[in-house]
């Protein structure tokens, strides 16, 4: 019976899912023998994990989950959101409504479509700080409407599994060492969502809404693409959202040479790119 439902390379990212999970519990469970030390060392490798599994992770399990079996998509929902410290199937709806509306800018009324729009809350019709965008993104709105479309797609049994999964995990974090959750989860899930918020706003910062092949900002780095399960080909992505994440290349052909928006640097440096 076939395991994977696109491609054996989904392995990879699944790998990294488990061993920030691995990694969460052990810290949890070892807290009172960690020194400062230690803490100082292993924060930025769950940061980074964290920033991993949302960015590219569960990015690409949301448009093409990994499984042949429907059972094992459903159950690796609910594990993950342990890691993600909110219902993944959430994140799901959340990130469609961003799909289906391309970052677009406020219309008459002054508001946005898209609830994760750079430029929702950005000035004079321009997109909003990158500071202010990453530090208030995890508490804006959006979420209400992705739980009413997760009930209407009748997805409310994975959603309530999704929350109790989520809820026992770290009820589990606190049984073991509430100064853990307190001292290292939050502040990684936090600064976590942070970097997401980062990724997506470089991912579309200089890009023009309006325009169907260059609404979003691509980099085409070889290693970047390659340690990145090629997250960026994010115009490409945009274009075909469906498609799984080792096709996007395939894309870049389609592309008017001229129109396209690129970065020299991921999205995370994309600040150094003078555009």
């Amino acid at each position: 019976m076939a395991i994977w439902k696109h491609s054996r390379r989904d392995a990879f990212p699944l790998l990294v899912t488990l061993v920030q999970l691995s990694l969460n519990i052990w810290i949890a469970a070892t807290w009172g023998d960690r020194t400062i030390f230690q803490l100082v060392l292993l924060w930025p490798a769950a940061l980074f994990l964290f920033w991993y599994n949302t960015g590219v992770a569960t990015h690409n399990f949301l448009h093409t989950p990994w499984f042949a079996a429907g059972c094992a998509n459903r159950t690796y929902g609910a594990i993950n959101s342990v890691n993600l410290g909110l219902p993944q199937i959430l994140y799901r709806y959340h990130h469609l409504n961003h799909h289906r509306y391309e970052n677009d800018r406020p219309g008459p009324d002054g508001r946005t479509q898209d609830h994760s729009s750079t430029f929702a809350f950005g000035k004079t019709g321009g997109h909003e700080a990158a500071l202010s965008y990453c530090a208030r993104g995890l508490f804006r709105g959006g979420t209400f409407a992705a739980y009413r479309e997760a009930i209407r797609k009748g997805d409310g049994g994975q959603l309530w599994l999704e929350v109790a999964v989520c809820g026992l995990g770290l009820a589990g974090y606190a049984f073991l060492s509430w100064q853990y959750l307190g001292g290292f989860f939050l502040p990684t899930f936090y600064f976590g969502w942070c970097l997401a918020h980062l990724e997506n706003y470089y991912e579309h910062f200089g890009a023009f809404p309006e325009a169907r092949s260059a609404n979003s900002v691509s980099h085409y780095g070889r290693l970047y693409n390659l340690l990145f399960c090629n997250e960026g080909y994010h115009q490409e992505h945009h274009l075909r959202p469906q498609w799984h994440w080792t096709r996007r290349p395939k894309l870049r052909g389609e592309l008017p040479e001229g129109g396209r928006v690129a970065s020299r640097f991921p999205p995370l440096l994309a600040f150094l790119d003078r555009r």
